[in-house]
């Protein structure tokens, strides 16, 4: 097979055959736990794209490119700022050298392509006409003699191709109504060529194709060597086979056709193109050339078959015989065919689809075609790779190829090519930033860049830079919590973690190479902490601090604002304080007592029977307190002790004591957080609230939860929830203004249904509710900020941070 191309220029590619075809990379869409009603949406959009197409040829290319893992960690080198910059670049060259010794230096990339044929409608039939197309004839004849005795160059009227461009523009607009679409280059052309010739190891961003182009008397000429030069490689046919030699390597590669569709392919679960992508663990490249029939000339196509199949009915009947059952099948596919086609007035397509298995070695090859072969034998199409016909169909891939061979061509319609999952892949996170980890469908790796969802970046289905982890203990939820905030905090950012349970004292130990901006502030009873969560000394503002004054108190005492005797006469205690030159709680008390009513006297007795408790002294002070907590380092975590939360199924009404006191020292120390977003907002900041249900379950809590969130995405703070409830979310307006979503194993199915229901999945599909409930440690579900589900597996990589995040209590017994 001749090599078909003639031309470049930007997307378009011009064939020896006279035709023009324009190229674009569809920019694959997310597909993974669509429902669906979402997944006929996208298939009526891709169905309604191919039928809009009604005359020429359609090219599709679905290729298996290589990204450079080594690019892609220095793209996220150029992400981190900060104090910890060095830090995090070694980290980084630590990522890279790991990853690159597990996975190889390139990771494959599925892209995809399509090309349609443009064609020419409105030229004006008149002699000026004709004289154009005649001059071009005699042009395109001396230059072929030229080409042929010469060779050097190769040659397009600058006319013509400024025809085919004004073409190429009308048609852009109409595809960009559906689906994102980018016109090819030179540059994309040329790894395509390289690909398909068997030069692996490139990756495709760094590949450039040298392509001058110069115009002389209105006539725009390339160098022949250069358009061939992508394809120099020594090709050796074989039977079933192609062995394809470059300079520094070998390379086995096989072609498979479609031989028959045996039944139904229903939709969903018809994906092949989506499914391919999951099932292999080696790249595979397939072609569809699709040339369209007509409406008419289909008909006809049709009932011409239906005459055959008919006159096989009546010979049969005739002869005394039964009608073969094939004939049968066949004889009602088309009458059901006719009669679709005369209803919508759509075209027939003509499907030649063509698969690319390559392998480094003989015995290789054979294992992957046999996977190949199976995978589609599941959705009961019959592949074949046919005796010394591999030069040919690898002609298919090329762009702008004719379809080599009539033989196994398939007459399908818009519906069936729509079907195929063209453009639907599974892709999670950013294309780089911090390496979290890998999908497990797809084996990708997994970037995020924690600050962008608020820098309005287009497609993305959120501005919100909060975050949350749900899932039920042992699930992985506070390691994957703590590796993202330790990543964001080295990338350039400063965090606050709210420690109730005290695990995370060993930190500067355990990650000594930043110990210096790691600040743990533990807050016992002892003397010298009395006071520090007091609101009156924890907060500056007077204000502020006089509205957590009553939350806290109104909260411990259960006194309600619609209380008409209680609550105003508890508000006036706390104001008179707040305006006082001396402020703590104990000073509430003593102003309440100074009323001297039944009354102020109840309430003052009711507060005084917390202050007994030994850890209280945290919480009330008179307001002489010298020490303050300070969050000037970048990773702060303040944790207090004794803090005796209540089960996450606990009702308020249920709490003990100790479990109100607890509760109520996490709601000054998350309001206090507010401080510390106010602060500088050009850093990123993260206040990290594990534990949060029991926040969450507090009406004050909820409030205070919703103004961390909504303020801190205009001062570039995010708040992550780490809770084992996702109920505790899904309040609308808080499921609106979160961001990124982590959900780790869970058991119980109402968990389960709410967890999803938080996704914006369908909560009753079983594969959905199995998928969470089979989860294995460290794998979560994960929703970025593109509103793209899937699966990914946290890899931690380095063993110290293993050692410093793991919160799992030791094993007894030497294990």
């Amino acid at each position: 097979m001749d090599y078909p191309i003639k031309y470049i220029e930007n997307n378009l590619v011009f064939n020896h055959e006279g035709e023009c075809f324009a190229y674009y990379e569809l920019i694959p869409f997310n597909y993974s736990f669509l429902s669906p009603e979402e997944k006929f949406k996208v298939h009526d959009n891709f169905r309604q794209l191919v039928a809009q197409y009604r005359e020429g040829k359609i090219h599709a290319l679905q290729l298996s490119a290589e990204s450079s893992i080594k690019e892609v960690q220095e793209r996220s080198k150029a992400t981190v700022k900060g104090k910890l910059k060095e830090a995090a670049l070694q980290h980084i060259d630590g990522q890279t050298e790991a990853l690159i010794d597990l996975i190889g230096e390139n990771q494959v990339d599925y892209r995809f392509f399509i090309g349609f044929k443009l064609i020419l409608h409105d030229q004006e039939v008149n002699l000026r006409h004709y004289w154009n197309e005649f001059i071009l004839g005699i042009q395109d004849f001396v230059h072929g003699v030229n080409s042929n005795l010469m060779g050097d160059f190769v040659q397009m009227s600058a006319d013509e191709v400024d025809r085919y461009q004004k073409l190429e523009r009308l048609l852009k607009n109409k595809l960009l109504r559906r689906f994102h679409f980018r016109p090819l280059d030179k540059d994309d052309f040329g790894y395509i060529l390289e690909h398909l010739h068997g030069k692996d190891g490139m990756a495709y961003e760094d590949y450039e194709f040298h392509l001058p182009t110069e115009e002389l008397n209105g006539q725009k000429r390339i160098k022949k060597y250069d358009l061939i030069k992508p394809t120099r490689c020594m090709i050796e046919q074989k039977q079933r086979y192609l062995k394809i030699t470059n300079e520094d390597s070998e390379m086995y590669v096989s072609y498979f056709t479609i031989n028959s569709i045996v039944g139904e392919l229903d939709f969903p679960h018809s994906e092949l193109f989506y499914y391919q992508q999951q099932q292999f663990s080696f790249p595979i490249d397939t072609s569809m050339n699709v040339e369209v029939v007509p409406n008419r000339k289909a008909l006809s196509t049709v009932r011409n078959k239906k005459k055959e199949l008919k006159d096989l009915d009546n010979h049969a009947w005739e002869s005394d015989n039964e009608t073969a059952n094939n004939v049968v099948e066949a004889l009602d596919s088309v009458n059901e065919l006719e009669t679709t086609l005369d209803q919508t007035k759509e075209s027939m397509y003509k499907l030649s689809y063509v698969i690319r298995v390559s392998a480094p070695s003989l015995d290789e090859l054979k294992k992957r075609c046999n996977e190949v072969k199976d995978f589609y034998d599941d959705f009961n199409v019959k592949l074949v790779r046919p005796f010394g016909d591999m030069l040919g169909l690898q002609g298919e891939f090329i762009p702008s190829a004719k379809r080599f061979m009539n033989d196994y061509i398939q007459y399908v319609t818009s519906d069936f090519i729509s079907s195929l999952g063209f453009g639907a892949t599974q892709s999670l996170g950013e294309r780089e930033g911090i390496y979290v980890g890998f999908n497990v469908d797809t084996g990708r790796n997994v970037f995020i860049q924690p600050d962008l969802a608020a820098q309005g970046i287009k497609g993305t289905t959120t501005n919100a830079l909060a975050a949350a982890f749900l899932g039920s203990l042992g699930g992985g939820k506070s390691f994957s919590n703590n590796l993202l905030v330790y990543y964001a905090v080295l990338f350039g950012g400063k965090a606050v973690i709210l420690d109730p349970k005290s695990e995370r004292g060993n930190w500067k130990e355990d990650l000594v190479h930043i110990e210096e901006e790691i600040n743990i502030i533990n807050l016992t009873s002892e003397e010298k902490n009395r006071g520090l969560l007091d609101p009156f000394v924890i907060l500056e503002n007077v204000k502020d601090s006089e509205s957590l004054a009553i939350d806290t108190l109104t909260f411990l005492t259960g006194i309600s604002s619609r209380d008409g005797e209680k609550f105003p006469t508890l508000r006036k205690a706390i104001r008179t304080v707040a305006h006082s030159d001396q402020r703590g709680l104990l000073r509430v008390i003593e102003e309440l007592r100074n009323e001297n009513s039944s009354i102020s006297n109840s309430i003052a007795d009711h507060i005084e029977s917390f202050v007994d408790y030994d850890f209280a002294q945290l919480l009330f002070s008179d307001g002489n307190i010298d020490n303050t907590i300070s969050l000037d380092k970048q990773l702060n975590v303040i944790q207090v002790a004794d803090l005796i939360l209540p089960d996450a199924n606990t009702t308020m009404e249920e709490y003990t004591t100790m479990e109100m006191l607890s509760v109520s020292m996490l709601m000054v120390i998350s309001t206090f957080a507010l401080d510390f977003i106010h602060s500088d907002t050009s850093i990123f900041k993260i206040v990290d609230l594990d534990e949060a249900w029991s926040v969450l379950q507090v009406a004050q809590g909820k409030t205070l939860s919703m103004k961390l969130v909504r303020e801190g995405r205009a001062m570039n703070a995010g708040v992550y929830f780490v809770t084992q409830n996702a109920n505790d979310l899904l309040d609308e307006k808080m499921k609106n203004n979160i961001g990124m979503k982590f959900a780790f194993r869970s058991t119980d199915i109402n968990e389960i249904k709410n967890t999803l229901e938080f996704f914006g999945l369908d909560k009753e599909d079983e594969s959905n509710q199995n998928r969470l409930r089979n989860l294995e440690n460290g794998q979560a579900l994960f929703q970025d900020i593109w509103g793209r589900t899937g699966v990914v597996q946290f890899d931690y990589i380095f063993e110290h941070l293993f050692h410093a995040f793991d919160t799992r209590p030791p094993v007894l017994g030497g294990e």
